[in-house]
């Protein structure tokens, strides 16, 4: 049994540009801190493990749980406000929805998504381009802060959600961090898009057999 995990910005949704300019804007609106967006600089690179760390480095002693629920609604209204403005502007990555649909519909593969994006933006991106989520495993920032963890943690309940034990474990991303976090764990990495260098790499979703073949799916 295969369990394929998925990250969303840039891997499943061409949302990557907005997420940047949404977190950003958050980030300044409520703490009145700027940043740059080079999410690569921090050590947990997942929506709830960026303001953990610049809640540290500005030795902000506000309810850690209060801040967090405050960034992620302006970052949540922002999103909602780009979509309500820009109705045709969000895109799947080409080919995501048939290869889901095609992957749901195999008997020897279980699709998981595992993504450092707070679960209500993140569900609401995958809303917007057509990617239904009610019957895959999800797990995102906001059940764990690093990706390693939180892709353990999808990994275990894509076993209590289907009683299978995986022989392997293909996490589908486009950022070094989840390359990196893939390594610690060893699962299988197919880079999506250009975003990092890996020696399985497809451009989009309607390619996914040539890196099939390389992992001998």
């Amino acid at each position: 049994m295969n369990l394929f995990l998925l990250d969303i910005d840039g891997t499943l949704v061409d949302s990557a540009e907005i997420d940047q300019h949404c977190l950003t804007l958050a980030i300044e609106d409520v703490l009145g801190i700027s940043t740059d967006g080079n999410w690569s600089q921090y050590q947990k690179v997942t929506d709830s493990g960026i303001i953990d760390e610049i809640l540290l480095k500005n030795n902000i002693s506000e309810s850690r749980s209060i801040i967090h629920r405050k960034v992620e609604a302006r970052y949540l209204k922002c999103i909602r406000e780009y979509l309500y403005n820009n109705p045709s502007e969000m895109h799947e990555i080409k080919g995501a929805k048939k290869f889901i649909d095609q992957m749901q519909g195999r008997e020897d593969t279980h699709i998981a998504i595992a993504t450092g994006a707070w679960e209500s933006a993140a569900k609401l991106k995958l809303q917007a381009v057509g990617i239904d989520t009610s019957n895959i495993t999800f797990t995102s920032s906001s059940d764990a802060m690093s990706r390693t963890e939180i892709m353990a943690l999808a990994a275990f309940r894509a076993k209590q959600d289907t009683g299978e034990t995986f022989d392997r474990r293909v996490f589908f991303g486009d950022g070094e961090w989840n390359k990196n976090a893939t390594q610690e764990l060893g699962y299988d990495f197919v880079a999506v898009g250009t975003g990092v260098k890996h020696h399985t790499q497809i451009p989009n979703f309607t390619h996914y057999q040539s890196v099939f073949s390389q992992l001998s799916l």
